[in-house]
């Protein structure tokens, strides 16, 4: 039956700046929230979203190094690239569909691309503050739940070039969460899986891998294997098989554009069908 008590009419229609639609709907934006005790909860995704963008500069030569720090409910993530253009730094962290990636020339290569995942960290944080330094100079901005609060632009001549993002996810969404250190190191291993010759240092912790996805094999595998770890490598494409002596079950780490798709899809399902109809 109609409820015409309700109208709906041009007052109904609402529109919202950027923040307050990430902050109403957080889901979309990063997916279930949680408090840090599963692996998918949000405040991990906040904190992949950031190392995204320094994993860009790694993927273009820029950086060989990238520091990860957390301290409590702080996260600090500090890369060695180029820095963010010092006149853009505030659009880039609070501008929606705002970045260097869309025209394929910067970056010829990404994980991260959609334009929306440091203002999603931004506008889920109570705290957020980001510095980049380069040409001799530093910007900084400081905001608090997606709001500009504070922002200054320094000479320093000194400090190496890089991007520095510190953010605190907002208790008011994520509840009591605590990060937690296995979850969190299950992350950065996959990062320098996937990028050989990444070093990641995590609350002074050393990531780093020489032989890619064969490290992530030897490191997954706990039995006894039949004939050593055979690895495939082409263009954008790197594969590594080989078969356990006494488990009988199919085990897959995939990964496309950098994300471990850990519900699979057509890249796997196409690489399974293939592999098994060449055994």
């Amino acid at each position: 039956m109609e409820d015409t008590t309700i109208k709906y009419s041009e007052d109904s229609i609402q529109t919202l700046d950027w923040k307050e639609h990430i902050r109403l709907r957080p889901g979309m934006y990063v997916g279930k929230l949680g408090d840090g005790s599963s692996p998918d909860d949000g405040i991990y995704v906040l904190l992949k979203e950031v190392i995204d963008n320094s994993i860009d500069e790694f993927i273009m030569g820029f950086g060989k190094t990238i520091e990860v720090t957390i301290n409590e409910k702080t996260v600090t993530i500090r890369d060695y690239g180029r820095g963010i253009p010092l006149g853009s730094v505030i659009d880039c962290v609070s501008k929606i569909n705002t970045g260097a990636k869309y025209d394929g020339k910067v970056f010829t290569k990404t994980v991260g691309l959609n334009g929306v995942g440091t203002k999603a960290v931004n506008a889920l944080s109570a705290k957020f503050s980001v510095k980049s330094i380069r040409e001799g100079e530093i910007k900084k901005a400081f905001f608090e739940y997606g709001n500009l609060t504070d922002e200054s632009r320094e000479k320093e001549p000194d400090q190496r070039k890089g991007t520095v993002v510190t953010f605190m996810p907002d208790e008011n969404i994520f509840g009591d969460y605590r990060f937690i250190d296995d979850f969190v190191e299950r992350v950065l291993w996959n990062y320098v899986f996937l990028n050989k010759g990444l070093t990641i240092i995590y609350n002074g912790k050393k990531f780093h891998s020489e032989n890619g996805i064969k490290d992530l094999l030897n490191r997954n595998i706990d039995s006894p294997i039949i004939y050593p770890i055979v690895k495939i490598e082409e263009d954008d494409l790197e594969v590594a098989f080989t078969h356990s002596a006494t488990q009988y079950s199919e085990q897959f780490f995939s990964f496309v554009n950098g994300q471990h798709t850990v519900q699979g899809g057509t890249h796997q399902a196409a690489f399974r069908e293939a592999f098994v109809k060449a055994i």
